[in-house]
């Protein structure tokens, strides 16, 4: 049986168990997937969480996207680069850390299909670095938002460059599970129709960033593609890995 799961808080509402089970049965390969809610991890937790449940690999979201990089014995490329993993593997007695997540953004950018040359990236953490390295892959300018005092609050940021920048990506948690009615402090009046919005959040829908996005008939795309591409380039390590462990 090949035995996964997911590490981060909150998780309760995740929708990866429902797809790594659907993965498995289309493969025919027993296995569960488990959700274990934590908001911190050493090597030794990763390590015990491992042997006890006889992981193959786990999934990792926020908020310990980046505190697991000093805990793993290596990291692929992406992973590196980005600086964020969301994929842990046990590979031959080691592990390895991996970023599907830009695999994910990479397909919900497609399918967004924005011309815009400058993005505004709404959070600083795991996620918003991966959006980061693609959106630089693509040779589109971002500059990164958040709540933190300093020249890259929201408050600083000038006027102009919310009109400016036509592309909006969150990748904070507002709008998402217990924050339904958080609105980003955004200058959502400058939205036109020349706008597209990725809002990375993909349950409860519409957030109040793609409702917003909707009034002003802008074009927008939710994290629900991003969401199944990631999970699936991630299946794929763990099923390689599986079956290497036979």
């Amino acid at each position: 049986m090949i035995q996964l799961g997911l590490i981060g808080f909150p998780i309760a509402h995740s929708q990866s168990p429902d797809l790594y089970h659907g993965f498995m049965n289309a493969a025919e390969i027993e296995g569960n997937y488990t959700l274990f809610p934590m908001q911190s991890i050493t090597r030794k937790t990763l390590e015990t969480l491992f042997t006890k449940y006889g992981l193959t690999g786990c999934n990792v979201t926020i908020p310990l996207k980046e505190k697991v990089l000093p805990l793993l014995d290596r990291l692929d490329p992406t992973a590196e680069a980005v600086g964020a993993v969301n994929t842990i593997v046990f590979e031959s007695g080691a592990f390895v850390g991996y970023n599907t997540d830009c695999a994910g953004i990479e397909k919900a950018l497609d399918q967004l299909n924005s011309t815009a040359k400058h993005a505004l990236i709404f959070g600083s953490g795991g996620a918003a670095k991966a959006v980061n390295y693609v959106l630089s892959q693509r040779n589109i300018a971002a500059t990164m938002l958040t709540r933190t005092p300093g020249p890259n609050n929201y408050a600083n940021c000038p006027a102009d460059h919310f009109n400016s920048s036509k592309l909006w990506i969150n990748c904070t948690p507002a709008g998402g599970p217990g924050l339904e009615n958080v609105h980003l402090p955004l200058r959502y009046g400058v939205l036109s129709p020349e706008f597209a919005i990725f809002d990375l959040i993909y349950d409860p829908l519409p957030t109040p960033l793609l409702q917003a996005a909707t009034d002003a008939q802008a074009s927008s795309i939710d994290g629900r593609i991003m969401l199944t591409e990631q999970a699936k380039t991630a299946w794929n390590l763990f099923r390689v890995a599986y079956y290497k462990n036979l």
